[in-house]
């Protein structure tokens, strides 16, 4: 009688624990994947501080962290650290780093 639901229990075991692998697999790369766009943006924001109007590359620079800055506020990447106070991206810093990206939807 025990081999008759043993199998089918194994099964379904088998089946329940590679399906939580999946959304635990995925946390655990959006997490990775978020400090690494922020020290991205980190370092875009301190290139863009460095480079003047005049520069060739203050363009493109300056396009690529305003698009990256938009993707992160719109995947929520500051929202989940305002409880720490670590802004450490510059987002809001202000002045001609955000470039008309930051607003305050707070």
């Amino acid at each position: 009688m025990v081999q008759v639901f043993a199998g089918p229990a194994v099964a379904w075991v088998t089946f329940f624990g590679v399906l939580m692998l999946m959304p635990v697999s995925l946390g655990i790369y959006w997490l990775f994947n978020k400090r690494a766009r922020l020290r991205d943006i980190e370092t875009l924001r301190e290139k863009l501080s460095h480079l003047t109007t005049t520069d060739p590359e203050y363009g493109a620079v300056r396009a690529l962290y305003t698009s990256m800055v938009i993707d992160a506020h719109r995947w929520h990447f500051y929202h989940s650290d305002a409880a720490s106070g670590d802004h450490s991206s510059g987002y809001h810093a202000g002045g001609d780093d955000a470039g008309g990206v930051g607003g305050s939807d707070h």
